[in-house]
């Protein structure tokens, strides 16, 4: 089966409704030694003659006619394909996959979520609560919101958006200075807040609670159930009423927000959308 550009059906319709070489070149912005030898080279290519002239007029020959009605078909074709896309990229509508620690997610996301998708009707968020990174590069998530700088997929876009402070929490209880700590498995050792209750575990010469996690919304859970007390963001912790804020610690770390987009996505108004939401969030 022969193969051909399919550009070259449009010089084929300019030449036949122009009736001449000129006619099709000014329909097409090119000159007219170009649309001759496109003509000419599709006729190569088909095997076939297209074009008869005829009076110094151009016509379609009996195969000519039928590539013609094959072409009009096309040109309906990608018409209606225009019609119904033109302005897609244009407003906020589509698929965003989002992810974020769970943590995130559960207490911050989700609940600032009715006022932005009322905003935006045609708009659908998907919230992946993972504590792992997930990759950008090969698609898993649009957008990233972490606890740290990215070191790795360095082609991505990322930009600080806030900072999350920490502080000391424990269950709404009247001893729960008292409680061991809770901290992170030992797979996250190298995490700002698993350092920072070593060092106390350290300073005070106790033993940790019977029960390790390995993200925050587990340590959130564990500090509810009673089991002991960590180091929560503060503005997440404060929110909830069976937790309270301990006194008489050295202050927690700090760590950054920061917010990473797929570089050939960030342009799309509905990335635009998201991150500007997710900025004014933790701003």
């Amino acid at each position: 089966m022969p193969e051909f550009n399919w550009d070259d059906l449009r010089f084929l319709l300019a030449l036949t409704r122009g009736g001449s070489l000129a006619g099709a070149a000014k329909r097409l912005g090119v000159n007219e030694s170009t649309v001759a030898r496109r003509i000419a080279r599709f006729e190569a290519e088909l095997g076939a003659r297209l074009i008869e002239r005829s009076g110094g007029s151009f016509r379609p020959s009996e195969a000519g006619a039928r590539v013609l009605a094959a072409a009009e078909r096309v040109e309906r074709e990608t018409q209606v394909i225009a019609s119904q896309v033109r302005g897609e990229d244009s407003r906020v509508a589509g698929t965003v996959r989002l992810t974020a620690v769970p943590l995130l997610v559960n207490r911050v996301l989700t609940p600032a979520l009715p006022d932005f998708l009322r905003d935006h009707p045609a708009l659908e968020i998907e919230l992946i609560a993972e504590p792992r990174d997930l990759s950008l590069t090969k698609r898993e998530a649009d957008i990233a919101l972490r606890l740290a700088r990215p070191r790795k997929e360095a082609r991505n876009l990322a930009r600080r958006i806030g900072t999350l402070d920490y502080g000391v929490y424990g269950p709404a209880q009247p001893d729960a200075e008292t409680l061991p700590w809770v901290t992170y498995e030992d797979s996250l050792t190298d995490l700002p807040q698993t350092r920072w209750i070593a060092e106390r575990l350290n300073a005070e010469g106790t033993a940790a609670a019977q029960v390790k996690v390995n993200d925050a919304e587990g340590l959130l859970q564990s500090l509810r159930a009673g089991l002991g007390k960590s180091l929560l963001p503060a503005g997440i912790a404060a929110e909830d009423a069976k937790l309270r804020e301990l006194d008489g610690y050295p202050p927690g770390p700090s760590r950054e927000l920061w917010l990473i987009t797929h570089p050939e996505l960030s342009g799309l108004p509905r990335i635009q959308a998201v991150a500007d939401w997710l900025a004014a969030l933790f701003k």
